[in-house]
């Protein structure tokens, strides 16, 4: 026990390896949680997590280094699993078929990686040819790691593309934070290079030059796990609170107006019957282009008539919809985030900054003040 090497840096490593475990097992076993798409993300973390493992059981000496870097023990290449996992994981996410010979490529180099670990123990007399391919191997899993991402980029980027205009019928699917998560990830490459180059030569002594890596690998854990569950719950509450609106919606007919030029009345119902402001990307463009007006005679008639500016204008219809729905005891089992992203706001600090300078109150305090009057 005395040759075992514990730190307040691998501590860390193990707890973020825990988690990941945990986190992992209840996905995969909770009737709620269970799904196609929760399954690539419950083998994405776990991957992480057994990755961190391996390197922390060799770190503290459980496993004895001599048997690792002898390559008396079999390394697991779990790094050529973590990317794979998450590509799919973000195509099924993002509601994109996942094909079987697409499965079968991206596993390749996985594959490749087990066969030539099981043909590198007879190479162990060999050491540096062994120490040699081994440099190859894992500059090979960077490149592949940083062409995944790349790879996952563009698929994020076609998808926003393709579904950039907003639709009544549809929700979303919010990407902002799978690209942050790739950003993570190409951070985690770069220190993953620094791990056998520069920080090498700084800290030679067991395996501290891995820990900035391996601590990444913790954080990145926690930031995906966390992340993709929290926004799989808002979708699926938008999906059910959408549902609920285009039920209630009745369409009233209103009488045409005979006048060749449009009054801001008649703008201003056509925005409320058609719920224009539900669109989170709605712009004055976008509007002018759909009256055939100029942006800038659109915008005096909206100042006139309303002593506001367009972004204030629009944002009242939006804080009047969730005010609708947070009265609305039809509601009550829907987060307060969602509600205001089916209101029309694209984000949560937009949300609340726009309801409290309209109201003078947090959505909470309001729904509490109706509710309890």
């Amino acid at each position: 026990m005395n040759d075992l090497n514990f730190n307040i840096y691998n501590i860390i490593i193990i707890a973020g390896v825990i988690h990941g475990f945990v986190f992992s097992l209840i996905i995969l076993i909770n009737k709620n949680l269970k799904s196609f798409t929760n399954n690539f993300l419950a083998f994405t973390i776990l991957s992480l997590s057994l990755s961190n493992l391996q390197y922390w059981l060799i770190d503290t000496n459980i496993i004895p280094r001599y048997l690792y870097e002898n390559n008396t023990i079999l390394y697991f290449p779990f790094e050529f699993l973590m990317l794979p996992f998450f590509y799919f994981f973000v195509k099924s996410f993002i509601q994109q078929k996942v094909l079987k010979k697409h499965i079968l490529y991206i596993f390749t180099p996985f594959l490749f990686s087990i066969i030539y670990l099981m043909l590198r123990n007879t190479l162990s007399s060999e050491i540096l040819i062994v120490k040699f391919l081994n440099i190859i191997v894992e500059y090979i899993s960077i490149i592949f790691s940083v062409v995944l991402i790349i790879l996952i980029f563009i698929i994020l980027k076609k998808y926003e593309k393709k579904n950039q205009a907003y639709k009544s019928t549809q929700v979303l699917i919010k990407t902002k934070w799978l690209k942050y998560s790739l950003i993570l990830g190409i951070i985690l490459c770069f220190l993953w290079a620094l791990s056998f180059n520069l920080f090498e030569s700084y800290l030679n002594k067991g395996y501290y030059k891995y820990y900035p890596l391996w601590i990444g690998i913790s954080i990145l854990i926690y930031w995906i796990g966390y992340s993709a569950i929290l926004q799989r719950h808002l979708y699926n509450e938008r999906v059910k609170i959408r549902g609920m609106i285009l039920n209630k919606q009745v369409t009233n007919k209103q009488q045409k107006n005979n006048k060749v030029s449009l009054s801001f009345s008649k703008i201003n119902s056509s925005i409320l019957k058609n719920k224009s402001y539900l669109n989170p990307s709605l712009s004055i463009k976008i509007l002018s282009q759909e009256f055939n007006l100029s942006e800038g005679y659109l915008s005096q008639l909206i100042n006139k008539n309303t002593d506001s500016n367009f972004n204030d204008y629009i944002n009242s219809l939006r804080i009047e919809e969730s005010k609708g729905m947070l009265n609305n005891s039809d509601y009550n089992n829907y987060t307060i985030v969602a509600i205001g992203l089916e209101s029309g706001f694209n984000s949560k600090s937009s949300f609340y900054t726009a309801f409290k300078k309209f109201t003078g109150k947090t959505p909470m305090e309001y729904k509490k003040g109706v509710r309890n009057p």
